[in-house]
């Protein structure tokens, strides 16, 4: 008897078969096999044994379809004639649900339109199969004896991740679903999502055995027999397929913040904390949390289960978190509903308002803070402003600083040449800041894929069931990989550092035009391999700061800069300069166009004393008309509607203009 675990990841195996093993065996065998599961495949004509493992009966999750069969009613029987057992119920029942939930909270559903014969489409990067299939190929099984070793792994393979590490490069080029516009989640997020969901289910649901021996399966209270019975309807409106399920479960939007004030060097190891915290809760809760970044965390939970224990780490360490939270039934949980409640609530909507009601719907916004005492004995700290501070004398600086503060001070001196060797060179530094808004984000994915499905299709309805949770994912993930490849490129370069190694959103340089510029190159060319077809405007979701200034600069004054929102491409503050935001179409061409090229260079120096002694933008303006025959670059920058403004800070900042 095969003692292996039920695996729910390996549901959906058969996607990585290539197509043409299926006409082979036709050919072969004179049969093949259905859609992508081997429930009925013939193992005794084709001459090998048939898997034993609990995971073989994740092979029969389309043959019980049926959502109104009592589980009980479930006639299951493998090729050996073996009948599925209570327990092999209960994982394919969890496992249905599981892939109903991670389908309808991560991508869209409804119609489906053509084929696509390639593999997955991003849409930040839709040339991405075509450049990563050189010497690969999405199949990881392409030829029928490759069958037996997908066999194999359903046999013997121990571990969602165990089969995720060993298939990832495939899994990865493959979308989950072919049909366009469903091919722009990967597979690997898709099975990733079922096993978390799957997993959360199981911690949270028994198997009930009744007097007269049928099943049942109990979740929060509740007991079912029928998927449908557990779920509820699909459907937010009308009068079909509405009807309220028994099960509920909440998606958590978590966004990490702080108070704090960064008045020393080593008190940005609340940036090291928090990413020690993140990763800490997402390794704990692996299976409840579905992505996280340093600042950001979504989860997927029971009714049942208390958020503010699972984020309390946070709260004891002085930070809060803002929450956006919503709960529903099965039928209807996905990334979207929030905003589909909200809309209602704005428009009025009643006939949707009536079917959240009566199906329970919650979508709402809390902060969790920790808890404060009664009363905080002044002086209150310096830094965090939550609790009273101890007096602490550093070099003849005195300062209240509470014991929290303290113990994140002590975790270690960050970059420490950075208050030694450099401060005492008196160097200019830059900081540096990275940043993904999860808001924008959203919104961009939503523009993106209404605008993939108006080039194959008109399906407005389509539109409006998008869930952008798996590309979230995917997109995210994207994001950590530019971060490291940037870093990568300045690994050598003694000038510029990462005060928290562990910290890739944050870096520090001595200030020099040449690193300056070496510095946004290498931003823009990440960025145009990862996210060629992202938006980078105001809008994009990805963003570069500078901020510049002599060493002694105060420290939190960087970072106040850094958490403005209303962030470009590329945001840059040189202190008692100028501040400017720049798009990378407007990086590109000032670039391209005037820097790189010696006499609108030389122009544009004189533009910078010009500017610096009239300091009129209207003189500036009527300098570049009466030059637009000698210096055309920079007439063509000016006529494009691009403030001289923002070419000669360009210049100042990659050039070296005068600048103070």
């Amino acid at each position: 008897m095969n003692r292996n675990k039920f695996v729910p990841e390996l549901h959906d195996i058969g996607k990585l078969v290539d197509d043409q093993v299926k006409k082979q065996l036709q050919n072969q065998i004179g049969q093949s096999w259905k859609g992508h599961v081997f429930a009925k495949f013939d193992f005794q004509k084709f001459g090998i044994p048939q898997p034993t493992s609990p995971s073989w009966w994740g092979q029969y999750h389309h043959e019980t379809s049926e959502v109104h069969k009592d589980i009980n009613q479930w006639d299951l029987r493998d090729s050996l004639g073996k009948i599925a057992s209570s327990e092999d119920k209960y994982h394919l029942f969890l496992l249905i649900i599981a892939d109903h939930l991670a389908s309808s909270v991560s991508r869209a559903v409804g119609g489906r339109g053509p084929k696509s014969p390639s593999g997955i489409y991003k849409l930040w990067n839709n040339n991405f199969y075509q450049q990563q299939k050189i010497g690969r190929y999405w199949a990881a099984f392409k030829t029928i004896d490759d069958l037996k070793n997908l066999f194999d792994e359903i046999e013997n393979c121990q571990s969602g991740e165990e089969f995720l590490n060993k298939y990832k490069e495939h899994l990865l080029l493959t979308p989950e679903d072919k049909s366009i516009p469903r091919n722009v989640t990967s597979l690997y997020t898709h099975v990733e999502l079922v096993g978390k969901i799957y997993r959360v289910l199981e911690k949270n649901t028994e198997l009930a055995t009744e007097s007269d021996d049928p099943i049942a399966i109990v979740y929060n209270g509740m007991k079912v027999k029928t998927i449908k019975e557990a779920e509820g309807g699909k459907r937010t409106t009308g009068t079909n397929d509405t009807d309220k399920g028994k099960w509920q479960a909440r998606l958590a939007k978590c966004w990490i913040r702080f108070p704090h004030s960064f008045v020393r060097l080593q008190d940005i190891n609340l940036l090291r904390k928090r990413e020690e915290l993140v990763n800490c809760i997402a390794n704990y809760y692996k299976d409840e949390v579905i992505f996280a970044i340093s600042d950001f965390i979504i989860l997927f939970l029971p009714p049942n289960q208390n958020l503010k224990e699972i984020l309390k780490p946070f709260l004891d360490w002085g930070f809060h978190i803002e929450v956006e939270e919503t709960l529903a039934n099965l039928g209807i949980l996905n990334s979207i509903l929030d905003r589909k409640t909200l809309r209602a609530r704005q428009t009025n909507d009643q006939a949707r308002l009536s079917v959240f009601t009566n199906r329970r719907t919650k979508v709402y916004k809390r902060y969790l803070v920790s808890e404060l005492p009664e009363e905080i004995e002044p002086p209150i700290c310096d830094i965090c402003q939550q609790r009273s501070g101890v007096e602490r004398i550093k070099e003849n600086i005195r300062e209240w600083v509470c014991y929290r503060c303290q113990e994140i001070r002590e975790m270690g001196e960050p970059f420490r040449e950075y208050a030694t060797v450099w401060e005492e060179e008196g160097v200019k530094v830059c900081w540096l800041k990275f940043s993904l808004n999860q808001s924008k984000l959203e919104k961009w994915l939503q523009n993106a894929f209404e605008e993939y499905i108006d080039h194959y299709m008109q399906a407005n309805d389509l539109k409006e069931e998008f869930r952008p949770l798996a590309l979230q994912v995917d997109f995210n993930k994207n994001y950590k990989e530019m971060l490291k490849e940037f870093w990568e490129d300045f690994s050598r370069v003694d000038d510029i550092k990462k005060p928290i190694v562990e910290y890739d959103e944050l870096g520090v340089f001595k200030y020099s035009p040449e690193l300056a510029k070496k510095v946004i190159d290498n931003f823009s060319t990440v960025f145009s391999k990862y996210f060629p077809d992202c938006i980078s405007n105001e809008n994009s979701p990805i963003s570069l700061s500078l901020s510049i200034a002599n060493i002694k600069y105060p420290i939190r004054d960087h970072w106040r800069f850094f958490e403005e929102n209303n962030k470009s491409f590329l945001n840059v503050h040189y202190h008692k300069v100028f501040t400017e935001k720049y798009t990378k179409d407007e990086l590109d061409v000032i670039i391209g166009k005037a820097l790189n090229v010696e006499t609108s260079s030389s122009f544009l120096y004189k533009l910078v004393q010009l500017e610096e002694i009239l300091q009129s933008e209207i003189h500036i303006a009527v300098e570049i008309f009466n030059n637009r025959k000698k210096y055309s670059e920079i007439y063509e920058l000016f006529s494009k509607g691009i403030k001289p403004s923002k070419f000669l800070n360009l210049y100042r900042l990659l050039r070296g203009g005068e600048c103070e």
